[in-house]
């Protein structure tokens, strides 16, 4: 078995299952992660929420404006901030993240559960060896000094 191969086949078969699970909600999974980023970090701007998407700003931005015209963030920017928005989520957002998690999360926890793993020590696991990864490839982009 390989890891690398085998935990980028549970995220494709998580993403999968997330958007069915997530569809009568009104969302798909990359509007959910959005609105995950913007209930943790209420106040960060367009191209903020593009990087911890990992995609462009006019996606983000495509995203950030079905999010507004649903009601699930508001931009707080003061006047004359010019094209920069202030985005942070409303009550309806925080309630339907809330909610969305709460479905995508329980049913993974029962499904570690049924195998005989603990979730939590498995995310404490999966978090470790994401960070170590994370500073293995910093330490190798870095340019000479």
């Amino acid at each position: 078995m390989d890891l690398a191969y085998e935990l980028h086949d549970l995220v494709r078969t998580l993403d999968r299952w997330a958007e069915r699970m997530l569809k009568p909600e009104g969302l798909s999974y990359s509007r959910y992660v959005a609105l995950v980023i913007v209930c943790e970090h209420p106040g960060l701007t367009g191209r903020d929420l593009a990087r911890g998407l990992g995609v462009s700003e006019p996606a983000a931005s495509g995203l950030v404006r079905a999010m507004l015209r649903d009601g699930l963030v508001e931009n707080f920017a003061p006047e004359g901030a010019g094209n920069i928005r202030r985005l942070r989520a409303t009550d309806a957002g925080h309630a339907l993240q809330k909610r969305c998690a709460e479905l995508l999360g329980d049913s993974l926890d029962r499904n570690a559960r049924t195998i005989g793993i603990d979730p939590l020590h498995l995310a404490g696991v999966i978090r470790t060896l994401h960070d170590e990864v994370r500073l293995v490839r910093a330490a190798t982009t870095e340019e000479p000094s």
